[in-house]
């Protein structure tokens, strides 16, 4: 069952802010073809026209001027070009004037209140108004709107006729958010138990940073600064958190911007081990462990031991015996997050072969220490015992597990470099663990500051790093170029590329490692922006769209002109409301001024068709198909579709035949081609019939003819009536008419076109008959038929005459022919005259041969010797 075409689409249209687009639909099949006419009816002038298929199912149609229009629709199903009609009258009329601004301030602490029409606007009790979100989910009523939340609001305003249907809709919306522009970038959205969040601000701002557990809890401040590092160890317990940043600005300093950004604290997995048995010595492995799972965890990893548990559940217990003496590592995994602990077996033995040597060993440790941009790690030196030969050390970081292992070296000492913190060394002689000592790295204190990194710079920009030390700050540019500044100083950036920064303690009393950090600036002197032809629909009203570089368009004033420098429109998009030249000038909104130009640009009709000249051939039966030909503007056409309807009007797509201009069939009925651009929006479709020759002889020729070459003569021939003849010798034309005499000796092709455009052809050769080849004999024997006389003549011989005359010139036989077959004998003589044989002896013969038709004779005159 086919869906039945309706004409829907609103009766009335409110405009508002110069324009208003009508979405009409006319329903219907995905085979059908419609035809829309938008008039003005009091000017008669058309505004909207297009024919096209599904695509143009559903049109829209931008009216810019009150008054009374008519849609007219009209749809072809199949061949019938007439198989629905309808029209809707459409009443455009001035709407009201929205109250809603572009954009709202949206304060730290409070809402924005957003308000639709003026109160005193006429017949404002008649006005229905709803606000949705972007999605288009309903969020409030009435004519003020509390936001809470920064984004787009939008606003459908309409009067109720009184048959309880909505008319005149108006649309609007509105940009809520901080004065500020910015966003938070968290460096994770989860971390776990020991570990650290950092967010930094996407905009070179400083502020004031805060910390709360889920929605509802109390802010903990964080301090200023142009970045943040949470610690989880700050942190109360596992769960949701919000980090918030507030910004002011000197232009709204009684608005604060504010923007959060939530993570998750999760648990980290949590077992407990308990050292049931130390082992007795090396030469015993009677160790033994206990561990108790105290949450469900995704896999407990022991390396020394080559385990892993895989799931294990709160509760779970483990129990390994006949353990040596040494250090194990259990790495327990949970939601990502993974603990480490260590298990330190020492054996209450430790005298065995090595153990007293592998005991003395001395552990020298270097703290950190600072460079002139940053901090080096410690130093750790290892002296053995001279008793150990052989051997192997491990070096454990408290938390982490393994972080060095090396033979002991012959030389007996090691030393290495180690960040601060908690560490165990583990000697093992002889494959025995004889030794475990703790030592700790000593941390050195840094200075500590924050930075904008990565921004974009307008004309200048002026910073200074936000921190609670008194340091100094030396800036170096990217020509080389340093600046030297005091905590609370501020330096002007003016040009693009990497800077380096470094900040070092300007208290002598107090030592600090400098902190080093680099951040890049791109450099513009004016914001870059474009108006571009935006279309993501086939058929949609002319639509332009702001390329915006340098600022975030919500962060833009953005007005667009006509060419009598009105505003026409204030969005990121604009419909003109004719073609023309209008121009756009953007402004940064709540950012330094950044000196700009109008664009300007011409508003032209896009291509929404092209000519669809169709052209076909009658299907001939040399060969068996027709030729359907496109003529259209191939450079504005990317595909083309065919469809077939045949004699009863069944639909076939044709889908070989796609992307061409061209096409051969051999089914009569009709063909239709539709045309598509680059975009996959019908431009032009056309349909043409196909039928069947009636016209079907073929030329009337035989396979070969005899020509004169002495006189350059030969038969007429008449093929029959045709509309078009070419006759070709050799490949060459020689003839267009519709007789023609072939003179020359070859192959000769006849093609004809009948009077529908029907192609045939037909091929003959040609021989010479003016010169032929002939034999008989010179001599023959009487009475025997083995060697009587005959004659052979070759292809071109019509006639042929035998003369035997004797020595005394007295004719003694004569004999007359006109049925030459080419290479049999004729002319047969067995040597009698009057009915006894001629006596023996010499005798002329004369032949003569004739081809009436070429006026050619020849006459051969020889000896014949007869025997007896």
């Amino acid at each position: 069952m086919r869906a039945e075409p309706q004409l829907v689409g609103p009766d009335k249209l409110c405009i508002v802010f110069g324009g208003v687009v009508g979405t009409f639909s006319a329903g219907g099949d995905d085979v059908d073809v419609y035809d829309w006419v938008v008039t003005d009816q009091s000017s008669g002038e058309v505004i909207f026209e297009k024919t096209g298929g599904a695509q143009l199912e559903t049109i829209q149609v931008v009216f810019s001027a009150v008054g009374t229009y008519d849609v007219q629709l009209k749809v072809r199903r199949g061949t019938n070009a007439d198989y629905y009609q309808g029209n809707l009258q459409v009443t455009v009329q001035q709407g009201p004037a929205l109250a809603l601004l572009a954009d709202y301030l949206l304060c730290a602490g409070g809402p924005a209140v957003l308000t639709a029409l003026h109160p005193d606007t006429p017949n404002f009790s008649d006005f229905i108004i709803t606000w949705k979100d972007i999605e288009g989910n309903v969020i409030g009523t009435g004519n003020q709107y509390l936001a809470y939340g920064e984004g787009y609001h939008l606003v459908e305003i309409y009067q109720t006729q009184a048959s309880g249907e909505a008319s005149c809709l108006i649309t609007g919306s509105a940009f809520v958010a901080p004065p500020v522009d910015f966003h938070l970038t968290p460096s994770t959205l989860s971390i776990c138990e020991g570990q650290a969040i950092h967010v930094d601000v996407d905009t070179p701002i400083t502020g004031e940073w805060f910390v709360q557990k889920g929605y509802d809890g109390a802010r903990t401040p964080l301090g200023p600064g142009f970045e943040i590092d949470v610690s989880s160890s700050s942190l109360t317990d596992p769960g949701l958190y919000f980090i918030t940043f507030q910004t002011k600005s000197q232009r709204f300093p009684d608005c604060l911007s504010e923007r959060m950004v939530g993570f998750e604290l999760v648990e980290s997995p949590d077992i407990a081990v308990t050292i049931v048995n130390a082992p007795n010595s090396c030469e015993f492995e009677s160790g033994a462990i206990q561990i108790n799972v105290n949450s469900d965890i995704d896999n407990l990893h022991i390396p020394e031991l080559g385990i892993d548990t895989g799931p294990m559940q709160d509760g779970d217990q483990l129990n390994f015996d006949d353990l040596e003496a040494s250090v194990y590592t259990l790495k327990s995994t949970k939601s990502g997050c993974e603990t480490t602990q260590m298990s330190v077996l020492q054996s209450t033995d430790p005298s065995g072969p090595g153990g007293t040597a592998a005991q003395q060993t001395e552990i020298t440790v270097e703290p950190e220490s600072c460079t002139d941009s940053g901090l080096l790690a410690g130093k750790v030196n290892l002296i053995f015992d001279s008793e150990i030969s052989g051997g192997t050390y491990r070096i454990l970081a408290t938390g982490k597990g393994e972080v060095r292992s090396d033979a002991i070296p012959d030389s007996r000492e090691a030393t290495f470099d180690l960040g601060g913190g908690n560490y165990l060394l583990e000697v093992v002689v002889d494959g025995c663990n004889f030794s475990v000592k703790d030592f700790t790295v000593g941390r050195s204190a840094s200075a500590n500051f924050t930075v904008p990194t990565d921004y974009n710079i307008c004309e200048t920009f002026s910073f200074s790093p936000e921190t609670n030390q008194n340091l100094r700050f030396t800036l170096t540019h990217p020509d080389g170029s340093t600046q030297v500044k005091l905590t609370g100083e501020t330096f002007s950036l003016t040009e693009e590329g990497t800077y380096t920064i470094i900040g070092e303690s300007n208290d002598p009393s107090i030592v600090l490692c400098p902190k080093q950090v680099s951040f890049s600036t791109t450099y513009s002197s004016s914001i870059s922006f474009s108006p571009v032809l935006s279309i993501e629909k086939c058929f949609d009203p002319i639509r332009y769209q702001l390329d915006l570089q340098g600022i975030s368009p919500d962060d833009a004033s953005i007005r667009w002109y006509n060419d009598q420098g009105e505003i026409v429109g204030r969005g990121q998009e604009f419909y003109p409301p004719g073609v023309g030249f209008y121009s756009l000038l953007v402004q940064p909104l709540k950012s330094g001024f950044c000196p700009v130009t109008p664009v300007e640009f011409e508003v032209v009709n896009p291509v929404t068709s092209v000519p669809m000249e169709l052209a076909a051939d009658k299907i001939c039966p040399q060969p068996e198909y027709a030729s359907v030909r496109l003529t259209t503007n191939e450079s504005e056409v990317s595909d083309t579709e065919w469809i077939f309807y045949d004699l009863q009007d069944n639909r076939e797509e044709l889908n070989a035949f796609d992307d061409l201009f061209e096409i051969e069939v051999v089914a009569p009925g009709t063909y239709e081609v539709v045309a598509y651009n680059k975009l996959g929006c019908e431009i032009g479709r056309n349909l043409i019939a196909v039928e069947e020759s009636m016209l079907l002889s073929v030329p009337s020729l035989e396979d070969r003819y005899g020509v004169c070459s002495e006189g350059k003569t030969g038969p007429t021939l008449t093929p029959g009536d045709y509309a078009e003849y070419y006759w070709y010798w050799e490949g060459a034309l020689v003839s267009t008419d519709a007789s023609f005499v072939p003179k020359e000796i070859g192959s000769y092709t006849l093609d004809v076109v009948s009077q529908d455009g029907c192609a045939f052809s037909a091929s003959f050769e040609t021989f010479d008959a003016c010169d032929f080849e002939y034999v008989f004999p010179n001599a023959m024997t009487l009475g025997d038929p083995s060697r009587s006389f005959e004659v052979r003549v070759s292809e071109g011989v019509s006639e042929a005459e035998l003369h035997i005359i004797n020595r005394q010139g007295a004719l003694v036989h004569v004999a007359k022919t006109q049925e030459i077959p080419v290479g049999d004998p004729i002319l047969h003589w067995d040597g009698t005259s009057n009915g006894k044989y001629i006596t023996p002896g010499t005798y002329v013969v004369i032949v003569i041969v004739r081809n009436p038709a070429f006026q050619f004779e020849k006459k051969i005159t020889s000896s014949l010797l007869v025997l007896q």
